[in-house]
């Protein structure tokens, strides 16, 4: 339960500017309209968002891992780490993921409380059946 609870982090997006993400970084990089309109032939119709590990510059433009896209109406769409170039003056924004040390606490806190409750509440043994208690024991013969 503690091991879920500490992998399943939570996470804040902080704007990084241009010449500072470090390789392996996790990035969020939102395109500009027209960005989002010619690079449809790479990462599909309507993309706004583009998240996935930085791994370097090459000529001006951006070279990511992809891991999900989002779309203009706030659709999700995962990938596998395919590698996409982004052309700098594509880019609106770029944010870079850190782990919410605060809200993952909290969330461990709440999955901890939880187990806590429910074993409270039904105890080490419960098995959701009623011992089978009806009839007469053995008879004395």
């Amino acid at each position: 339960m503690l091991l879920v609870a500490t992998t399943s982090a939570c996470y804040n997006y902080v704007p990084v500017g241009r010449s500072q993400p470090t390789p392996a970084s996790f990035l969020a990089v939102r395109l500009t309209d027209p960005g989002s309109d010619l690079l449809t032939g790479y990462l599909g119709p309507d993309i706004r968002v583009v998240r996935g590990r930085f791994m370097r510059i090459d000529e001006a433009a951006f070279v990511l891992s992809v891991a999900s896209v989002e779309s203009r109406r706030g659709n999700s769409y995962s990938w596998q780490g395919e590698t996409v170039t982004v052309p700098g003056e594509f880019i609106w924004n770029m944010e870079e993921r850190h782990p919410a040390r605060a809200k993952t606490a909290l969330l461990a806190l709440a999955s901890i409380a939880g187990f806590v409750v429910t074993y409270v509440a039904f105890g080490p043994g419960a098995s959701g059946t009623t011992p089978s208690g009806g009839g007469r024991g053995p008879s004395p013969h």
